[in-house]
Parts: C-alpha cells; sequence; structure tokens
C-alpha cells in the first residue's frame, strides 16, 4: 500500500543541494540508524520528510570529534582543513540543519570536559551552538558544497554552570570493561581465549555489557582490522596506553547511549542516529542491534563477526554471548555485588597493571 502525503518546501529551499549531501553522507556509512530504515535508505530526504509528517522527531548523537569540528568552523569562521572527517562534519551539520534533524552532544561534552576541563568543555560548547543555532541551514550548505570558505554564524553562546566533568558511571564501567580488554590484550593468548574469557569475566565477575562486549570482540578478532578502537596499548609511554584505554571508554560510552535511546525511542516519539567519521567504530556499531541468532530482516552477531573471525571462532563466541545473556537473570548465579569501593579499586587494580607492563 502506497502513502501519499504532501510536503511544503520554502521556494529557497536547496533541494538538489541537501539531497546531494544525504548521498554523501549514505555513502560514508557513518550515519547509523537506530531503527529498520525504509528501502530507499535511511537517510532518503522522502523517508525522513514521511516520518517527521508521521510525528517522529530525528535526533543525531555525533561523537566528539564531529561536534569539535562543527565547533571549530564557528569559532574561526572559515574551514581550515577540508580533511575527510571536517567534511563529514560539514555534510552532517548541513543536513541536519536543512532538515530539521536535532543534533544531541551531550556524551561528546562529557568526554571533552574529562578530557580537558570544565572549562574548556563549557567554551567548545558555547561554539557549538553558535554553529547549531546560527545563521540557518543556507551557511553549512555552501560550506558542504564547497562554495563558500568562510563563513559567520555569530558569536558564542554564555557558558552554563553546569558541572560537564562530572563522573559518568556509566563511562566509570565501561572504563573498568577497556581496562579488562586491554590486559587480556597484553597476555600471551590466543584471540579466542582472550575474548572467551572476557566473556565468562563479565557474566561471572562484573557484568554483561552488551556495547563493551560486541567493541570487545571486532578489537580483538585475529584479523586485526580494528586495532584502532585501542590506540597506543602498546606505547613505551604507559600514560599513552591509559588515555588510549580511555579513549576507548568513551566510544563504548557513546555507544551504549545509543542503544538506550533507542530503547526508549518508540515511547519518545524519537528517531535516533549515531555518527561518527572513525571507520572502525562505524564497523562495529550496526553490530549493536544485531541478533543472537539468525532472524527474518535481522542480521546474526554470527555473520558479523565472521567479517574478523574464522567462521567456527564466530560461531563458538556467539554460542558462548547467548549462553550468558540468556541465563544472566538466573537465581543461582552468584551477581557480582557493587559497592562503593568496587569500581575505583578496579580501576586502581586495571590501570596498575597496563602501567606495569613492559614491552
Amino acid at each position: 500500500m502506497s502513502h501519499m502525503f504532501q510536503v511544503s518546501l520554502a521556494p529557497d529551499f536547496p533541494l538538489s543541494d541537501v539531497s546531494e549531501i544525504g548521498c554523501r553522507l549514505a555513502a560514508s556509512k557513518g550515519v547509523h540508524p537506530g531503527f529498520t530504515p525504509a528501502s530507499v535508505g535511511a537517510l532518503d530526504l522522502g523517508a525522513l520528510f514521511y516520518a517527521q509528517h508521521q510525528g517522529w522527531s530525528l535526533v543525531v548523537l555525533p561523537d566528539r570529534n564531529l561536534v569539535s569540528r562543527m565547533a571549530r568552523i564557528a569559532r574561526e569562521g572559515a574551514v581550515a582543513k577540508r580533511d575527510k572527517p571536517t567534511q563529514f562534519a560539514c555534510d552532517l551539520m548541513a543536513f541536519c540543519q536543512a532538515m530539521d534533524i536535532q543534533l544531541e552532544p551531550t556524551i561528546a561534552f562529557h568526554e571533552l570536559a574529562a578530557c580537558d576541563g570544565n572549562r574548556a568543555a563549557q567554551q567548545e560548547l558555547g561554539w557549538f551552538r553558535a554553529a547549531d543555532h546560527g545563521n540557518g541551514a543556507r551557511p553549512w550548505v555552501e560550506l558542504a558544497m564547497g562554495r563558500l570558505e568562510k563563513v559567520e554564524l555569530g558569536s558564542p553562546e554564555e557558558p552554563e554552570l553546569a558541572d560537564l566533568a562530572f563522573p559518568l558511571k556509566r563511562w566509570h564501567r565501561n572504563y573498568i570493561v577497556c581496562l579488562k580488554i586491554a590486559a587480556l590484550a597484553l597476555e600471551l593468548r590466543t584471540p579466542l581465549d582472550r575474548a572467551l574469557e572476557l566473556l565468562r569475566w563479565m557474566y561471572e565477575d562484573f557484568q554483561i555489557a552488551g556495547p563493551a562486549a560486541i567493541f570487545a570482540l571486532f578489537y580483538m578478532a585475529p584479523a586485526n582490522a580494528h586495532r584502532s578502537l585501542m590506540r597506543r596499548l602498546r606505547a613505551s609511554n604507559r600514560d599513552e596506553a591509559i588515555a588510549g584505554i580511555k579513549n576507548a571508554a568513551w566510544d563504548v560510552t557513546h555507544l551504549s547511549d545509543f542503544v538506550q535511546r533507542v530503547g526508549q525511542a518508540d515511547t519518545e516519539r524519537r528517531r535516533y542516529f549515531f555518527a561518527t567519521a572513525d571507520e572502525s567504530l562505524s564497523a562495529v556499531t550496526p553490530v549493536l542491534f544485531s541478533s543472537l541468532e539468525s532472524s527474518a530482516g535481522t542480521r546474526s552477531l554470527a555473520d558479523f563477526l565472521q567479517t574478523v573471525w574464522p567462521e567456527q571462532h564466530a560461531l563458538e563466541l556467539t554460542k558462548a554471548l547467548r549462553r550468558y545473556v540468556e541465563t544472566k537473570g538466573d537465581w543461582n548465579r552468584p551477581t557480582p555485588r557493587f559497592g562503593s569501593g568496587t569500581v575505583p579499586r578496579a580501576i586502581i587494580e586495571g590501570e596498575d597493571f597496563v602501567r606495569a607492563w613492559a614491552p
């Protein structure tokens, strides 16, 4: 059954430009829908107009690198370097402005505050809002299409008094998992043994954290295709290793925030997208919504894992994760207890192990 609806656009709406930008974003494979898209694609203009016509709000969750590039363009009034991530950021902002799609950068600014301090995060937030609330879609469309290099988007908004650097419980737990991933990666085990041990540890000693588990299974894979998910792990300067693990924990936090929001999307009448120019993170993101078993219209986790693991190993890992997920609510299972000192102690122990490792 076909659905007919009418959209009234302003006479100067840059339809062909916005359509081209949307095609570029789709081709980049860096914008991930948290829902099953129409057959024409998640970024098809007609599909997006129809979703809005049906009362859905559209929200994009950009990662820190994209948000920082958007803010920098507003601060400097120009595209200083049109590299691939910067072009992606221009395209994304232009598309969201033109299509009335909200950008929600909360996790990105918590990450920035944790790394560079609250003041730096507040200042960048002011410039991001200038970029997002500036002179409408047209300047961004012109920037994205390469017809404009300099742009005036206005002054930054006044910094808020909110503490963006306050501890996020979700990040702390993801950091503990990433420290465990790092510790196992530094041990002399086979990739399969490391991955199975991580899943066992999550089940018996910590918690089954889906996004973190998926992240780990791609990072630990023998194909080495996604080692950039955790950078500088074997650096002689062990502070660089810790910084890489913290960055990985923020990536996992972006993914877990995305999954949580998607879980509430129907109630809120929102459709969420996650956006990143990081190719390895983009490879992981679609796997978040895979099935532990094959089902109609949904790729199984084993299918995804076979892109980086031998087929038999992919099936064994999927089977193990399925067993843990299905029995995590078993009354006979010892449930790890998180007292007031559990998380800080786990972080200290994990960091001490990583720092003590010698190349």
